[in-house]
C-alpha cells in the first residue's frame, strides 16, 4: 500500500470533477421543480403547500443521513490517496450495510415520524392532508435513497463523477417520466408524484449497483466481501464516530431549513406556496454548486491521504474560486429570468403576484450560500467532522432565535433574510476552524 503519485491540482482537473456533478446535481431539484409544476398547475394551494412540507420532511428524514454520502466520499478519497483499493471497496460495503439498517428503522417508525412532523409544521387542514398522503407513499423509498447516498459518495471519492452524472440522470429522467405518467396522464396527482419518486430511486439504485460492479472489477478483480473485516467492531466504531458528527451537523442544518418552511407556514398558505416555488431557485443553485464542493471533497481528501498540505490548500482555494464564479453567474441568470421561471412553476395568479415581490431574495441566494457549501466539502474531504459539527452547533444557536426575530419584524422578507443569515453564520464559523484543520495535514 503506497500513496498515489501526486497529480497537479489545476483548473481543468477541478472542472473535470465538478462539471459532471454540477450537471448531475442540478437534475435533483429539477425533479422537485417538475413535481411542483405538476401540482401547481393541476391542484390547489393546499396540495402545493403539501408538496413543499412533504419535501421539507424528507429533507430531515433522508438528508439527516446524508453522512452516508459524505463519510463514504471522504474515506474513499483518503483510501485512494493512500493507494489502498481494498479499503475503498470495504468502505462501500460497510456504508451500504449501515444505510439499509437505518432505512429499516425508518420504515418501522414511519407513523410516529409523520405525527411528529405534522405537529412541527402546523399548516391548514388541506396542507396537512396532502402532506400525510405524500409522506405515506414516499417513505417506502428509504432503502433506495440511502443506498444511493453510499454509491454517490463512493464514486465521488474516486473522481468518478461521470458515473455520478450517469446515475443521477437515470434517476431524474425516470422520475420526470413517471411523474408525468402517474401524476398527469393517469390523474393520480399528488399520490402519483410521490410514487414516481420511489420508483425512480429504485431504478437509480439498480443502475448504480451495476456501475459499482464494473468499477470493482477494475479496482480489484479478486476482491470478495470480507464481512468479518467489514463488520469489525473497531472499523464500525471509527466510521460511526465520523458519521455521528456529520449526522449532528446535518440534522441541525436540515432542521434550520425545515424551520424556514415552518416560519413560512405560519404566514399562511399563500406565503407557504410562494416560498415553495421560490425555494426551487435555491435548491437548483445549491445542488449545482455542490459540484465544486464535491471537487474539494475529492482533492483535499486525496491530499490528506497522501499527507500533502500544499495540495490540500491549493485544492481548497482553487475549487472555491471556481464555485464563486459559478454562483455569480447563476444569480445573474435567476435575477434576469425570475418572472418567467416563476410562471413556469405555477399558474396560480395570486402565487405568481406575491412571488414577484420576494423573487430577488431567491435569485441572489447562490452568492450568499456558496462559501458555506464549499467549506462543507473541504471539511468532509478532510474528515474534520468534529470541527464541522461544532461550527454548526454555534451557527444554529444563533440562527434559530435570530430567524424568529427577523420574521416577526419583516414578515416573509425577514424569513428570506434569515436564510442569508444562516449562510453567513455557517461560513464564518467554519472559516474560524479551517486553520486548525489544515495544520493536521501531515506526511
Amino acid at each position: 500500500m503506497t500513496p498515489l503519485p501526486a497529480r497537479a491540482i489545476t483548473g481543468p482537473r477541478i472542472l473535470a470533477i465538478a462539471l459532471p456533478v454540477v450537471l448531475s446535481n442540478a437534475t435533483v431539484p429539477l425533479q422537485g421543480a417538475v413535481d411542483t409544476a405538476i401540482i401547481g398547475n393541476v391542484a390547489t394551494q393546499g396540495a402545493l403547500g403539501g408538496v413543499g412540507v412533504g419535501a421539507a420532511i424528507f429533507s430531515i428524514v433522508f438528508m439527516a443521513f446524508n453522512f452516508l454520502q459524505m463519510g463514504c466520499s471522504g474515506l474513499t478519497a483518503q483510501a485512494k490517496g493512500a493507494g489502498d483499493t481494498r479499503r475503498m471497496l470495504n468502505t462501500l460495503a460497510r456504508t451500504l450495510v449501515i444505510g439499509l439498517t437505518i432505512a429499516a428503522a425508518l420504515l418501522a417508525l414511519q407513523i410516529p415520524i409523520l405525527a411528529l412532523a405534522l405537529r412541527f409544521f402546523e399548516g391548514g387542514a388541506g396542507t396537512q392532508g396532502a402532506t400525510a398522503l405524500y409522506f405515506s407513499i414516499r417513505i417506502w423509498g428509504a432503502p433506495f435513497e440511502l443506498a444511493n447516498y453510499a454509491l454517490l459518495g463512493w464514486f465521488t471519492g474516486q473522481e468518478q463523477t461521470r458515473r455520478v452524472f450517469q446515475h443521477q440522470l437515470v434517476t431524474t429522467l425516470s422520475n420526470i417520466a413517471l411523474s408525468l405518467v402517474l401524476g398527469v396522464w393517469l390523474g393520480l396527482g399528488l399520490a402519483g408524484v410521490a410514487a414516481a419518486t420511489v420508483l425512480a430511486s429504485g431504478a437509480g439504485l439498480t443502475y448504480g449497483l451495476w456501475l459499482a460492479r464494473a468499477q470493482r472489477r477494475r479496482l480489484d478483480p479478486a476482491w470478495r466481501p470480507d464481512w468479518a473485516r467489514i463488520l469489525r467492531r473497531s472499523e464500525l466504531v471509527q466510521v460511526m464516530a465520523l458519521n455521528r458528527d456529520i449526522f449532528i451537523r446535518t440534522v441541525l442544518l436540515t432542521l434550520s431549513f425545515a424551520w424556514i418552511t415552518r416560519l413560512g407556514a405560519q404566514e399562511g398558505e399563500l406565503i407557504l406556496a410562494v416560498n415553495v416555488v421560490l425555494w426551487q431557485f435555491l435548491s437548483i443553485s445549491a445542488y449545482g454548486l455542490d459540484g465544486f464542493a464535491m471537487a474539494a471533497e475529492t482533492l483535499v481528501g486525496q491530499a490528506k491521504g497522501a499527507g500533502d498540505r500544499a495540495a490540500f490548500r491549493r485544492g481548497a482555494i482553487l475549487s472555491s474560486l471556481w464555485a464563486g464564479a459559478l454562483a455569480l453567474g447563476v444569480a445573474v441568470v435567476f435575477l434576469v429570468f425570475r418572472a418567467p421561471l416563476v410562471a413556469l412553476l405555477t399558474d396560480l395568479p395570486e402565487v405568481r403576484a406575491v412571488a414577484a415581490i420576494y423573487a430577488p431574495w431567491a435569485a441572489l441566494a447562490p452568492v450568499a450560500g456558496f462559501a458555506a457549501y464549499q467549506l462543507d466539502g473541504i471539511f468532509v474531504g478532510a474528515t474534520a467532522s468534529a470541527a464541522m459539527r461544532n461550527a454548526m452547533i454555534v451557527s444554529a444557536a444563533i440562527f434559530f432565535p435570530l430567524s424568529v426575530w427577523l420574521a416577526d419584524i419583516w414578515g416573509n422578507h425577514g424569513i428570506w433574510a434569515a436564510v442569508y443569515a444562516m449562510f453567513a453564520l455557517r461560513a464564518a464559523t467554519m472559516l474560524l476552524a479551517y486553520p486548525g484543520v489544515e495544520r493536521r495535514i501531515t506526511p
